[in-house]
């Protein structure tokens, strides 16, 4: 009899890719998608009793969940951007808490950033803030493409885990 360890070792070895590929489809982030399926086999270890006829569908059953969890945070962390510039944006008055909501979020995200080596928090506000791309950032720094992706891709990782803690 296999223990539930070895089942759950066993499943992610067959069923990690295509479920990283389901989520990625419904969340439009591949990053995100990673993380989450790491995240369903992290679950899956803290369950006691795994049957092996039962495992792939109690993943993408976790797998919903975590997607429906991720859209619900990500729509309010954006609603809270978007309303705060369409409201800028067609002249209305915003009022001092919707104020107070953007700022604390940006600051929030301002501390995160601090944590950042140097090099990969300036390519994060290059990227994020000013809206550069992969090649602008690479031209302005005088580094490579891939190392500018490299830096991208730690430091959006490392804010949206930090995000997530405080969200």
């Amino acid at each position: 009899m296999k223990t539930s360890k070895t089942i759950i070792s066993e499943a992610f070895e067959q069923y990690a890719k295509a479920l990283v590929n389901y989520v990625a489809l419904r969340i439009n982030d591949r990053d995100d998608a990673e993380d989450l399926v790491q995240d369903v086999f992290l679950r899956l270890l803290g369950c006691d009793v795994i049957a092996e006829a039962t495992v792939k569908n109690l993943c993408y059953t976790i797998a919903n969940n975590l997607i429906v969890d991720h859209i619900r945070r990500h729509c309010k962390r954006e609603d809270v951007y978007s309303y705060y510039y369409d409201q800028i944006e067609q002249g209305h008055v915003v009022t001092p808490e919707q104020e107070t909501s953007y700022h604390d979020l940006k600051n929030m995200e301002s501390r995160i950033v601090m944590k950042l080596a140097p090099a990969t928090a300036r390519i994060y506000e290059l990227s994020q803030h000013d809206g550069l791309s992969i090649q602008e950032i690479s031209d302005q720094l005088g580094i490579s493409r891939r190392t500018v992706e490299c830096h991208q891709y730690q430091s959006r990782k490392f804010v949206r885990e930090e995000m997530r803690k405080i969200i």
